[in-house]
């Protein structure tokens, strides 16, 4: 007994010891494998006539891993095409392994040429990061080109989920091309703990720093970063945003061009972008092709924020300054280092938070364990801490923000951004977007309870109404008809045919109803949210797709090549520490080319409602414009127009418009056609445009049986890791589930009842390019079309 115990107590000790030691990569971080490998005595000198270079990156993380390879010819120009496919196939241990994906890239390396490059970016629903990279030709690996790249991360990291997502949890930074300035601590001034921080989290945030050429070129890999900052001059000089594509020249995109796009698309999809040294924010918005949207109630809340930000940290300094100041008063300062009886030890002066005394963090008697230098150099610190607090507010309130899509746009004047003040500031402003998940709006590894709300009525679900009708119908039978029957005849005994064979009958009709009822297609119930940036026509999508068939489809799913796809699993029955990380037989399968995301028939269970999320970017969609708008007249003496002319320039009809324009007045029409004009009224009344758009949203509102879970505070009862997410960085009780797009719909329409002036409102049908599936039905689908004017 005591044995066993001594055991487990040495496991929990390495453990412990083990956990201290493991660090989730870096956002980003790549692995890159040269084939064949020359160590291998099996690849042969020249392996099968060319070498391939992949890296690959994001490996650990929930959202997309991205590929690139470049395969080159060791015998000259190819003599014929050769169709190779790369396979990634997760091994090891994944969580939870029943979601790991295996994905191939096929590769086309054409006759004549000696090098083919293939880039691409593939799902990933799993925590992991080990994967076997292998090409393969006519069906089989080419033995030669087999690696393994990553590590399993050890099994005692599940127990929580911050450690194996602390992405979820903390902001991370990335800095372009430019490099912070944080005031230097000289190294012989007084340590003090810092205050508690009025941020989002109480966990430190994550930086990193990139050139520009490094950051990929797809925004999909951008998504696990919250905020971006990046020199102006970055943004508007080379290949600019707002000049045709070199694409559409005839040219190729450098690589500069191409990251820039991938971080408007980002903002565009949430993220958070900081521009040094910007330009005034019309300039900035004509370089990146956006409407910047401002509003004079969110400038004002940015400008508190920064007081506050400031006059925290003036807080911290001034309880500094006491603190050091009583350090003085009440002890003999030592003259030198050496002149003291024994070396000073480095002290921390502990300032608890709430105006508690700055000095009850000592535990020792103060007497002698400061030197004038140390006293000197700590308020030489402060003074420079306080003119750095200075700087940071005037720089700040000089600069803007502004709403753009799903994300912000901060401009500020200063050519460096002190990390120290910026972080708190960013972190409010960020909020809740510092989850990716909760960004999105989906937890693709263990799903929720809230994927009832977005079911297809009336499928896959007991014919309640038929099969008592049916019973009734064999009551019937049975009892009077039958049993009369046989006693009239004299042949009662036929009742222990008739009886069996009935209820046979019966089963087998409420069975076999229950199979035709639903039918042996596919149908699919669409909630898709359309959001159009009136200044370059571009649009961002997210689409919630409700799948049912009555046969698994053998062409399995399809998807555009450039869409973040995302399963909505029906979950909240499965506990975290419950699930199975280690990998077996990999079921999921995809097939990623430049165009389409192919996802096998297991994906899409026979029988069952299977919902998916989809974000995408749309170029050139179009736009909404107001024609001849005339100043509002408050005096009366000219009268103001009681109608407008709206243009679309859009592919498809809106349906109840609801616009504000640019003076905050309010405007409906019923509907207006593609390409065409309409006219639409005025709303006197924002009272009455405030019904209309709370009309807007509860007509389509998600709605279903939903039993929420995983508000425990232990680990081992966590069923919702959305939930446990918000609770981990909420603010003020904000609790957010549905994503960026759905919380502003719900936001806007439904709790505030307005719009912003420069926006409008509208319903269309699904475009039928969000259906997975070409061929099926779709039921009780919706799509909000929402944006600013051109």
């Amino acid at each position: 007994m005591a044995a066993g115990l001594l055991a487990l107590f040495l496991a929990a000790a390495m453990a412990g010891s083990a956990a201290a030691q493991f660090s989730v990569p870096e956002i980003l971080s790549t692995h890159q494998v040269v084939l064949p490998n020359a160590a291998d005595p099996t690849a042969g000198a020249g392996g099968s006539g060319f070498k391939a270079t992949i890296e690959v990156s994001n490996l650990m993380g929930v959202g997309y891993v991205g590929v690139d390879a470049t395969l080159t010819s060791t015998l000259g120009p190819m003599t014929a095409n050769r169709e190779l496919t790369i396979r990634l196939t997760p091994i090891d241990r994944h969580l939870p392994a029943d979601r790991a994906i295996a994905t191939e890239f096929p590769l086309t390396f054409p006759q004549g040429q000696t090098q083919a490059v293939l880039s691409r970016s593939c799902p990933k629903w799993t925590i992991g990061n080990s994967y076997r990279i292998e090409i393969v030709e006519d069906g089989s690996p080419l033995k030669p080109y087999t690696a393994e790249v990553g590590n399993p991360f050890p099994g005692y990291a599940i127990q929580s989920p911050a450690t194996v997502l602390p992405n979820e949890l903390i902001c991370n930074f990335l800095l372009v091309d430019t490099d912070p300035k944080p005031i230097a601590k000289p190294a012989d001034a007084i340590s003090f703990d810092r205050p508690g921080r009025s941020v989002i989290s109480r966990r430190s945030p994550s930086l990193q720093t990139v050139t520009l050429q490094r950051l990929p070129s797809d925004w999909r890999l951008l998504r696990d970063l919250d905020c971006i900052v990046i020199q102006g001059d970055r943004l508007i000089q080379g290949d600019r945003l707002d000049t045709p594509t070199p694409a559409q020249t005839g040219g190729t995109a450098t690589a500069e061009r191409q990251a820039i796009e991938a971080i408007r698309d980002w903002v565009l999809m949430g993220g958070t972008l900081v521009v040094l040294q910007a330009p005034d924010a019309s300039q900035l918005a004509r370089s990146l092709r956006l409407k910047l949207l401002q509003r004079k109630q969110e400038d004002e809340v940015f400008a508190a924020q920064i007081t506050s930000v400031a006059s925290t940290m003036r807080e911290t300094l001034e309880s500094y300054r006491e603190a050091l100041r009583r350090v003085a008063e009440s002890s003999p300062v030592v003259e030198s280092a050496e002149d003291s009886p024994s070396p000073p030890t480095p002290t921390v002066l502990s300032l608890p938070v709430g105006g508690s005394d700055p000095m009850a963090g000592m535990r020792t008697p103060l007497r002698g364990r400061f030197t004038e230098k140390q006293l000197a150099a700590t308020g030489q610190w402060i003074e420079a801490s306080e003119a750095s607090t200075r700087a940071f507010e005037s720089d700040w309130k000089q600069g803007y923000r502004r709403s753009v899509g799903g994300g912000q746009v901060v401009g500020i004047p200063a050519e460096s951004i002190d990390l120290l003040l910026a972080v708190d500031l960013l972190e409010t402003l960020i909020g809740y977007r510092c989850s990716p998940m909760l960004a999105r709006g989906v937890d693709p590894m263990m799903g929720d309870f809230r994927s009832r709300r977005w079911l297809i009525p009336g499928v896959a679900e007991p014919p309640v109404y038929t099969f008592m009708g049916i019973l009734t119908l064999f009551v019937l039978l049975v009892g009077p008809v039958a049993y009369r029957w046989t006693t009239r005849g004299h042949r009662s005994h036929l009742m222990f045919l008739i009886a069996p064979a009935l209820a046979l009958v019966t089963t087998a009709a409420m069975f076999a109803y229950s199979i035709v009822s639903d039918g042996f297609g596919t149908t699919v119930r669409v909630r898709q949210l359309t959001w159009i940036d009136g200044a370059s026509g571009d649009a961002i999508e997210r689409t919630r797709s409700t799948l049912f068939s009555g046969i698994s489809p053998r062409t399995g799913l399809r998807f555009a090549g450039d869409a973040e796809v995302m399963a909505y699993p029906n979950g909240g029955q499965q506990r975290w520490r419950d699930l199975r990380s280690e990998v077996g037989e990999v079921r999921l399968h995809a097939d990623i080319d430049s165009d389409d995301q192919r996802l096998d028939a297991a994906f899409l269970p026979s029988r069952t409602q299977t919902q998916f999320v989809t974000h995408q970017i749309r170029r050139g969609v179009g736009t909404l414009s107001i024609n001849g708008l005339q100043p509002f007249d408050s005096s009366g003496q000219v009268p103001n127009a009681r109608s407008i002319e709206l243009s679309s320039s859009l592919p498809f009809e809106l349906r109840d418009l609801v616009v504000c324009s640019p003076d905050g007045r309010y405007w409906s029409a019923e509907n207006i056609k593609a390409g065409e004009t309409a006219s639409a009224d005025w709303i006197p009344k924002t009272q009455d445009a405030s019904k209309l758009l709370g009309r807007l949203y509860t007509r389509h509102r998600p709605v279903g049986a939903v039993t929420e879970s995983g508000r425990s505070q232990g680990n081992r009862r966590i069923r919702d890791l959305v939930l446990f997410i918000n609770k981990e960085i909420s603010r003020n009780g904000l609790v957010v589930t549905d994503g960026v797009f759905e919380h502003w719909l719900n936001e806007s329409l439904f709790i505030r009842g307005e719009l912003p002036p420069g926006m409008f409102i509208g319903i269309g049908s699904a475009s039928p390019d969000a259906v997975a599936i070409a061929d099926a039905d779709q039921v009780a689908s919706v799509r909000y079309v929402m944006g600013t004017l051109q």
